[in-house]
């Protein structure tokens, strides 16, 4: 199993990517938290019988492939409750994403790890 979500970027995350192309980094550093609820949304198959929350891209986990692609990691938190609503356990987790930004530059793309245990 592997999910993804395509995230529409605002006019002014978009000119952020296009200045500052050379530095994407520091730009999805910057981009992608303001998406944590929606990153949170793709996440949450991957573990059906927790939630999925407090979603953060991992400091100094980004890098460039040969693709064109970023490669990032995204931490998070699985929350498991109990039949009253009363949180049991907090587990922290970790997932790589693969973001790539569509040819109109407006749009990017992230896919998470395929868990082949899930299919």
């Amino acid at each position: 199993m592997q999910h993804s979500i395509k995230l529409k970027l605002s006019e002014q995350q978009q000119q952020l990517l296009k200045k500052d192309s050379d530095n994407i980094s520091s730009v999805l550093f910057d981009i992608i938290p303001a998406y944590s609820d929606q990153i949170g949304y793709m996440l949450q198959p991957y573990h059906p019988r927790q939630k999925v929350s407090k979603v953060e891209v991992a400091p100094a986990s980004i890098s460039l492939l040969n693709t064109g692609s970023v490669n990032l990691k995204i931490h998070y938190v699985l929350e498991e409750y109990s039949a009253c609503s009363a949180i049991d356990t907090e587990e922290k987790e970790i997932m790589s994403v693969t973001v790539t930004l569509d040819a109109r530059g407006d749009v990017l793309n992230l896919v998470g790890a395929y868990w082949p245990s899930l299919d």
